[in-house]
């Protein structure tokens, strides 16, 4: 079985402006994207944190356990057994916290 040469106009995901292996990776890609960025976030003094929480040190803790999680998705291979509650957590975790994600 040979492995398929892709034009150009193949290469690219329809009039987007994205390659092909992006978009069949969707997940890997969006989690290479998020996780540097909730590092940034994380390194900023920041100005407050949710109302739930007692700290900055709590919130940053959390903020920690969504990179973690991010990190794993960016690899291109499933979580282990051992990772997929890390994962579980902190996409809960980003989903419940997501509207806090500013400074």
């Amino acid at each position: 079985m040979s492995k398929k040469s892709y034009t150009e106009k193949e290469f690219w995901s329809h009039s987007h402006d994205f390659p092909i292996e992006e978009i069949w990776n969707t997940e890997i890609t969006i989690a290479a994207f998020v996780a540097p960025r909730l590092k940034a976030f994380k390194s900023l003094k920041k100005h407050g944190f949710p109302s739930e929480m007692n700290n900055e040190r709590q919130w940053d803790s959390t903020i920690q356990k969504m990179i973690d999680a991010f990190e794993i998705l960016s690899r291109p291979y499933t979580p282990t057994d051992e990772e997929y509650p890390i994962v579980e957590e902190g996409l809960d975790l980003f989903r419940k916290y997501y509207r806090n994600l500013w400074d």
